[in-house]
């Protein structure tokens, strides 16, 4: 353990240099020379003073252990003091981890959630299609009205419905497998896997999701599937919103913009926007101004863009709503 005080050292020092004038004096006699001049010069009383440091040299050296005692107990209770605060730092640390483990899977179970409602309109439409075309060649059969041409429309028709909803799946089962490494990927397609995930719940409440897509490669680099649930998590959160306030002609518009090291995707909707009281507070754990909320989706939108991907999701209030800005670095693969 390090002296803090220094008053180990300070004693030896001192007592090295004491050392070293008292070999200096002793080759010249120094001692002999003080008495003789003191013999000599009775005027100065220099003999007193002498006696005065005899005196106060043996308290002086007391005070001086004392003090490196003292400073000995103090390191040690500051050893002991860093010891325990190492402890708790620790155990803060663990703490921590196993909230945000419990947050992780808290934010899952709710998406997941989320996601059998949307799984749930995907396939209403085409189930719907499916039992149609069935109920038709049931009814052309027993009427011995069933043409070859009839059969194989009606066998691509049904083809394609379940090819479309396997698709579905595969969307959704994506949107949860978890990545290890980053990758380059197309920002434009994951928007759109996006966008496809949540578009079926979306037009049943009439919400519009306008995407400016263009022709310009957006590569960015990092993991595909967390983006792409960033982007869900802003969506739904919209759609929450839109749901709560009964807003007339619910709009979200998307826009992706290139910049020399990020490509920053722009979520803007015109729910209404956030107050300026809690507005600070969106992004904090558990913080939800909706009465069914979890109030950890934009937590984890937060730490997913900004700890996984080394980017940047902001929010602002704008005139008739909120835009939300995901930052990413560009691909590093090239």
């Amino acid at each position: 353990m390090i002296d803090k005080l220094n008053t180990t050292r300070d004693l030896v020092i001192v007592l090295i240099l004491g050392l070293i004038l008292w070999l200096i004096l002793g080759s010249y006699d120094g001692f002999e020379i003080l008495i003789s001049y003191l013999e000599s010069h009775e005027e100065y009383e220099l003999d007193e003073v002498l006696l005065l440091l005899l005196i106060l040299s043996p308290f002086l050296i007391v005070y001086a252990l004392l003090r490196v005692k003292e400073a000995y107990h103090l390191n040690k209770e500051l050893k002991q003091l860093n010891e325990k605060l190492e402890q708790r730092v620790q155990e803060e640390l663990a703490k921590r981890k196993t909230n945000e483990a419990l947050l992780i899977q808290q934010s899952k179970s709710a998406a997941l959630g989320e996601m059998i409602s949307n799984i749930a309109h995907q396939w209403r439409q085409p189930l719907n299609a499916v039992s149609l075309n069935v109920q038709n060649l049931d009814f052309l059969y027993k009427n011995k009205q069933l043409t070859d041409e009839q059969m194989e429309r009606s066998v691509k028709k049904i083809t394609f419905l379940t090819l479309n909803m396997s698709q579905t799946i595969d969307d959704f089962r994506n949107f949860f497998k978890p990545e290890k490494v980053k990758h380059s990927f197309d920002i434009n397609n994951t928007v759109k896997k996006a966008i496809r995930i949540v578009d079926a719940s979306f037009e049943t409440l009439n919400i519009k999701i306008d995407f400016k897509v263009n022709n310009n490669n957006y590569e960015a680099f990092g993991f595909e599937n967390e983006y792409s649930q960033v982007i869900v998590n802003i969506l739904t959160n919209s759609k929450d919103t839109f749901i709560e306030r009964d807003i007339e002609n619910p709009l979200i518009e998307i826009e992706l913009i290139k910049n020399d090291d990020n490509v920053d995707l722009i979520l803007k909707d015109n729910a209404g926007g956030i107050s300026k009281e809690i507005f600070p507070k969106i992004f904090d754990p558990y913080f939800s101004t909706k009465e069914s909320g979890t109030g950890i989706g934009l937590y984890m939108s937060k730490m997913i863009i900004e700890k996984s991907m080394d980017g940047n999701l902001s929010a602002e209030n704008i005139d008739d709503g909120l835009k939300f800005i995901i930052s990413v670095p560009i691909s590093k693969e090239k």
